[in-house]
């Protein structure tokens, strides 16, 4: 190595470093102070479903197990042709047109469940500090939505709300098969060890994502082991529990016993 290398690396290293601050973006300034502070601006508005929505089901538990302030609610039609997530009004707030989606006090609009969840959770113990438990916590989230709702969620849809006689015997096994796959990997998930909830020893998000299509997924008719059926009373008896809303169009029994 040649003399004098490692300072001039420094120095650059030093020089790109001041730079980066100055380029700095008001937000990332207001970020850096937020993580700082105590206080993030709360959820003023949720964009719901008329119908039960296990995804919007998981935000509002978080919320009310959060003591979070009270929120409006606004419950739209997803039923109406078009879906009134798809009026320009709300497609403004989210492009992509899906409830939930939620406005925070400092006018930003934050659609994703799981992306919720994680904001709402950030700085308690619903979401773990440790890099490891953390990223496992973002493991099971991504798991949900990849390999269990998009089976489980849509096959409720269809057999309570869609018309299951709308769709192909092919469509109806894939979305059993696969649903039925991810319940599967949940249940040796929490039979080895065995473990009381999916990470950090403790309740976390993501025993907060994973139930809320989980709860229903028997009614459907799919298989859920022991140690799932185990998990689910757990999260029923975590403190300040919240059940899913009831469907005012009665074709969905109630799904919490």
């Amino acid at each position: 190595r040649r003399s004098g290398e490692l300072p001039q690396t420094n120095l650059m290293l030093r020089r790109l470093a001041r730079l980066s601050t100055s380029r700095s973006s008001p937000r990332a300034a207001r970020a850096s102070t937020m993580s700082t502070s105590a206080a993030k601006p709360a959820v003023v508005k949720f964009y719901d479903s008329l119908i039960p929505s296990g995804n919007a089901h998981k935000v509002h538990l978080l919320l009310h197990q959060l003591e979070a302030p009270s929120y409006e609610t606004i419950d739209l039609d997803i039923l109406a042709t078009p879906s009134e997530t798809r009026s320009a009004e709300f497609l403004a707030k989210n492009p992509n047109g899906r409830i939930p989606t939620v406005e925070l006090a400092d006018g930003t609009f934050l659609p994703e469940s799981n992306a919720i969840l994680c904001y709402l959770a950030a700085g308690t113990p619903m979401l773990p500090d440790d890099p490891v438990e953390r990223a496992q916590t973002l493991q099971w989230l991504f798991f949900e939505q990849y390999s269990h709702e998009r089976f489980v969620a849509v096959l409720k849809f269809w057999t309570y709300w869609g018309g299951l006689d709308k769709k192909t015997a092919d469509e109806i096994a894939a979305w059993k098969t696969n649903g039925q796959a991810a319940i599967d990997v949940m249940e040796r998930h929490l039979a080895a060890g065995p473990k009381e909830f999916f990470v950090a020893g403790r309740y976390t998000v993501a025993d907060v994502a994973l139930y809320a299509y989980t709860r229903s997924a028997e009614h459907v008719g799919y298989a859920v082991g022991p140690h799932v059926r185990a998990w689910l009373q757990r999260v029923r008896d975590q403190p300040r529990y919240l059940p899913a809303k009831p469907d005012p169009l009665g074709k969905m029994p109630p799904d919490e016993a």
